[in-house]
């Protein structure tokens, strides 16, 4: 078997956060409706964007460094949006405030998987 870096579940998680990341890097979609995809998509009650807020930001960046630093392609640099988030200190569930606010993160309030409430004309 061939070595690579990470494990095989970590290299299949990674490929999905460095792509909702660019999706959203380039305003493409916002992370809510990336996670409400998600969510409707997969039955899952949390969606990539808030996947990271549990793990904590600065620990994405980290790992996205890592990446960064041993493949040197600018691709697995960590993108904008991330840096931004990490750098105004803003690291997910931990900090109360990522790409969601917490203890309360909009995705787990009735109506806001099917864009129902206060939130959907934001």
């Amino acid at each position: 078997m061939k070595d690579l870096m990470g494990y095989s579940f970590n290299r299949v998680w990674r490929a999905i956060k460095r792509e909702v990341l660019y999706v959203a890097d380039l305003g493409a979609s916002d992370p809510e409706d990336i996670d409400r995809a998600w969510m409707l998509s997969y039955g899952t009650p949390i969606g990539p964007f808030g996947m990271m807020d549990k793990i904590g930001l600065d620990t994405i960046q980290k790992v996205e460094m890592r990446y960064y630093d041993a493949s040197g392609d600018k691709r697995d640099m960590p993108p904008k949006i991330l840096n931004d988030l990490v750098t105004a200190g803003y690291l997910g569930e931990k900090t109360g405030r990522g790409f969601y606010t917490y203890p309360n993160p909009a995705y787990t309030q009735t109506g806001w998987l099917q864009k129902e409430g206060p939130w959907a004309s934001i």
